[in-house]
């Protein structure tokens, strides 16, 4: 067994436990014959299910490809709602210093703070911000600027709707953007659903001035490996057939702007060396790094790379993995340069899709916008 399956299995517990008790202390269950009912089992029958609702997703996904992660992904969201609807519950009490059960006050609250907190997420996930940066490269380019817009973990799968792949289209569209770079796990687990809902014809509708950029993340690569009939080769035709270039372990030199992309394929797999593909660069000129993962910052900064932008962190989704990606990679989010150093530039975005449970707390899908000065020629 994994250990991140014996985490997820223990913290779905600790929610069912920590949730079933509070809920019963804070409505005075116990004082209405609730020990010795049928309606005891069912309550954590039904509070046992929705805990490991997101678990059972993951492990039954061959059982159905739609309505059982659907409603177990909306299930599991809600009683992530109300689990951190009761701890604000029990933080009220213990600073206002009241033991008092069965206030109808508090039980109010508990239940609109729970939906509200579900609803305020829905929100989040479902209506991405636009984040701009501003990046100054101390080199020539046959252009004075460039916008970039990037989009990542779009995670396309069996629930994902066709509509939600075209109004991401239109947004970028609007943009106006010079390129559009997609920095991976633009797939779920299978390149199926992609084909079926023809979402090719949707993503060549994308509309840039030099094209789009994709590369691949570690869910194109599970897909490859649970499905004999989905192999590397397979998506990238699919992902050509978008009018996207596709970059796997490759180097781009475009001389209608004078910039180098590299696009690398997920550490997840045996992949060429970074300081190899930089062989392959003229690094006088700007050289732009799109990999899926921010895991490493010192060995782009250290080759010459000017602009690094990734995503996979999703900005942690849901707190409180947001503090967690946070301490585990030097840039989870946004936009950072090394101390001392203003000539690398890392971007890291949270993501326009969702993995799991479909709403976002304490982070926020989103488009981002870059836009690259360059030095001008003397």
């Amino acid at each position: 067994m994994e250990w991140n399956l014996i985490v997820e299995l223990c913290g779905s517990l600790f929610i069912a436990l920590y949730l079933g008790f509070r809920s019963i202390n804070l409505f005075n269950l116990q004082y209405f014959g609730y020990v010795n009912t049928i309606a005891k089992k069912l309550y954590w029958f039904i509070l046992l299910i929705g805990s490991f609702s997101f678990i059972g997703c993951m492990l039954l996904r061959d059982l159905s490809d739609y309505w059982l992660p659907m409603i177990g992904y909306i299930v599991f969201s809600i009683i992530i709602c109300f689990f951190y609807g009761i701890i604000v519950v029990d933080i009220i009490r213990f600073i206002l210093k009241q033991s008092t059960k069965n206030s109808i006050v508090l039980q109010g609250f508990y239940i609109f703070f729970s939906f509200c907190l579900f609803f305020v997420g829905l929100y989040c996930a479902s209506f991405p911000r636009i984040v701009t940066y501003q990046v100054d490269i101390n080199k020539p380019a046959e252009v004075e600027q460039l916008k970039i817009v990037q989009v990542s973990d779009i995670h396309l799968s069996e629930i994902t709707a066709k509509q939600f792949i075209q109004t991401m289209v239109s947004n970028i569209n609007k943009l106006k953007p010079d390129y559009v770079f997609i920095t991976g796990d633009t797939l779920d687990n299978k390149l199926q659903p992609y084909l079926e809902k023809n979402l090719a014809e949707d993503f060549s509708k994308i509309k840039s001035t030099y094209g789009t950029i994709i590369i691949f993340g570690n869910h194109e690569h599970y897909g490859i490996e649970r499905d004999h009939y989905n192999t590397t080769e397979d998506v990238i035709t699919a992902f050509k057939a978008g009018n996207m270039k596709v970059l796997h372990d490759d180097v781009f030199y475009d001389s209608r702007t004078g910039i180098y992309i590299i696009g690398r394929d997920d550490e997840s797999v045996q992949r060429m060396d970074l300081p190899f593909l930089m062989n392959f660069v003229e690094k006088d000129k700007p050289i732009i790094l799109l990999d899926h993962r921010p895991s490493d910052l010192v060995e782009p900064e250290k080759v010459g790379i000017d602009v690094m932008f990734a995503g996979h962190t999703h900005g942690g989704q849901l707190f409180p993995m947001t503090l967690v990606v946070k301490q585990q990679y030097t840039n989870a989010w946004g936009i950072y340069h090394p101390k001392g150093n203003d000539s690398f530039t890392s971007i890291v975005t949270s993501g326009y899709g969702l993995w799991g449970p479909p709403i976002r707390l304490m982070s926020r899908a989103e488009i981002v916008v870059a836009e690259l000065h360059f030095k001008k020629h003397m």
